[in-house]
C-alpha cells in the first residue's frame, strides 16, 4: 500500500458524523471536509493514518447539484452554509440513522423525516465572540487567530446590530477586552451582553449602550478580578406562553422557534395525562419542567449547576408554577435515592451524554415513557443500548433540525417499556 501524497483526487460517496465527505483512495477511508456527496474533489490532507485520513477540499472538479455559493466563505463557524438546506435535512437525517444503526446495533431505526426550521438564517439567540483589539468574531478552526466578522449570518438581526455597536465602540486598541457573550429574547426583540475583560470596560459597557437602542444591558466580569462587583443584569424569553428569566450566562437552547417544535416532540411522544408525575434529569432551567407543568401532579427536576435551577426556580415563581421540584446536585447522584413511580421522565443531557449510574438507575426507576433529548447521534447510540436492552422499546426517533447550515444533529428519542 503506497504512503499517501500531499493532495489526493477522490470521489465523495457519503456524508460522515461531523459533516466531512467520506470517499475512499486506494482502499483507504478519507474524510474530507466541504465535499458533497456525488462530487469529484482534490483534498489537501491534513491528518494520516494507516486505513484512513482526513483533508480539506481545495478544488471540485465536478460540483454537486446540492452546493449553493456560501454566504460567508471561509467562516468556519458555518461549516454548511454551502449545502442547499433541503440537501442539509436529508443528510442529517442519513447520519442519524447511519449511527443508530451501526452503534446501537438497530435494524432499520424508526427516524421519522426531519422536521425543517422554518428560518434557516438569522435564527441563533446567542454568540460568544472573541476579542483581539479592534477585532470581534471567532477563532478560525484548530487556532487562536480570531477572524473579523462585521455580520453573521446566522444570528438574529438584533444580535447583529449589537455587533455593529460593538464595533463602533471599541474604536481603538485601548480597550482591554478578551471576550463577548451575547444573548438576544427572540419574544420581545432586545438583547443583554457580558464583557470580559480587565481596565476600563464599565466605560466601554457605557459606550456601546449609547450606540445600540435595542442592547438593553450590559454587565462585565474581570478576568483578573472575578470576584469583583458588576451589575447583575436579566434576560426573559418566552416558551409556551412560560416567561424565562434566565442569567446572561445560563444555558437556554439557541434557536427560540425550534425549542417550541422540539418542546411539542415532547410533549406529544410522552402522553402525560393529567395529574401524572414527571422525572425531568438534566433540567437546566426548566425548559422543558416548566412548560409541561400545567395539570400534572408534579415534576421532580434535577439540574447540578446552581444558576440553572436558581432562574427555573425565579421563573417558576413568575409564572405562579408550584409543581416542580428543583433540585441541585447530579443526576447520577439523585436518580437512585428517588421513590417510584414515575409516569415518564425525560433525558436531556449535554453533549457527553448520561452517566451510566444515571442510566441504571433510571430503569430501577421504570417509567413507562422516556423523552431523551440528544444532539449527538453517536452518545445517543450509545446510551439507547442499556435502556432497550432492559426491556425499553424505541417508538421513535424524530430529528429536530436546531442547527441549519451547520452538521450538528438535534432529535428525540422516544420509548416505552
Amino acid at each position: 500500500m503506497s504512503s499517501y501524497p500531499d493532495e489526493i483526487e477522490l470521489d465523495i460517496d457519503g456524508m460522515a458524523q461531523g459533516g466531512a465527505g467520506v470517499g475512499r483512495w486506494e482502499g483507504r477511508v478519507i474524510f474530507a471536509g466541504g465535499g458533497l456527496p456525488g462530487e469529484r474533489v482534490r483534498v489537501r490532507l491534513t491528518q494520516r493514518k494507516s486505513s484512513f485520513a482526513h483533508g480539506q477540499v481545495v478544488e471540485v472538479l465536478t460540483p454537486s447539484p446540492d452546493r449553493v455559493p456560501p454566504r460567508l466563505p471561509g467562516a468556519d463557524h458555518i461549516p454548511w452554509q454551502h449545502i442547499a438546506y433541503p440537501a442539509q435535512l436529508r443528510f442529517k437525517q442519513t447520519i442519524l440513522s447511519e449511527q443508530l444503526a451501526k452503534l446501537a446495533d438497530l435494524t432499520a431505526p424508526p427516524v421519522a423525516p426531519m422536521l425543517p426550521a422554518p428560518h434557516p438564517w438569522g435564527y441563533r439567540n446567542t454568540a460568544h465572540l472573541r476579542v483581539q483589539g479592534t477585532h470581534i468574531g471567532y477563532y478560525a478552526a484548530g487556532t487562536h487567530r480570531i477572524v473579523n466578522l462585521s455580520h453573521d449570518p446566522l444570528l438574529l438581526p438584533i444580535l447583529n446590530a449589537a455587533l455593529a455597536g460593538l464595533h463602533a465602540a471599541i474604536d481603538t486598541t485601548a480597550w482591554e477586552v478578551e471576550q463577548v457573550t451575547l444573548r438576544a429574547s427572540a419574544t420581545h426583540g432586545y438583547a443583554i451582553a457580558i464583557i470580559y475583560g480587565t481596565g476600563t470596560i464599565p466605560a466601554l459597557a457605557q459606550r456601546w449602550r449609547a450606540r445600540v437602542p435595542y442592547l438593553a444591558d450590559v454587565t462585565w466580569q474581570f478576568t483578573d478580578d472575578p470576584d469583583a462587583l458588576s451589575p447583575e443584569i436579566t434576560l426573559h424569553e418566552e416558551l409556551d406562553d412560560v416567561v424565562f428569566a434566565l442569567a446572561p450566562d445560563s444555558f437556554f437552547q439557541t434557536h427560540t422557534a425550534q425549542a417550541a417544535t422540539l418542546l411539542e416532540v415532547v410533549r406529544s411522544g410522552l402522553e402525560l395525562a393529567p395529574g401524572a408525575r414527571l422525572l425531568d434529569a438534566y433540567s437546566g432551567a426548566g425548559t422543558f419542567a416548566l412548560p409541561l407543568a400545567h395539570n400534572l401532579a408534579e415534576i421532580v427536576a434535577i439540574e447540578e449547576h446552581p444558576q440553572a435551577v436558581a432562574d427555573g426556580e425565579w421563573s417558576a415563581q413568575l409564572n405562579n408554577i408550584s409543581n416542580v421540584d428543583f433540585i441541585t446536585a447530579p443526576v447520577e447522584r439523585v436518580l437512585p435515592e428517588l421513590e417510584p413511580p414515575f409516569d415518564a421522565a425525560i433525558l436531556d443531557p449535554p453533549r457527553r451524554g448520561c452517566h451510566p449510574a444515571a442510566l441504571a438507575a433510571l430503569v430501577e426507576l421504570r417509567p413507562p415513557r422516556i423523552a431523551y433529548i440528544s444532539c449527538h447521534p453517536g452518545i445517543l447510540a450509545r446510551d439507547l443500548r442499556p435502556l432497550l436492552d432492559a426491556g425499553y422499546r424505541l417508538l421513535q426517533v424524530q430529528p429536530v433540525d436546531l442547527f441549519p447550515q451547520t452538521p450538528h444533529i438535534e432529535c428525540v428519542a422516544l420509548l416505552a417499556m
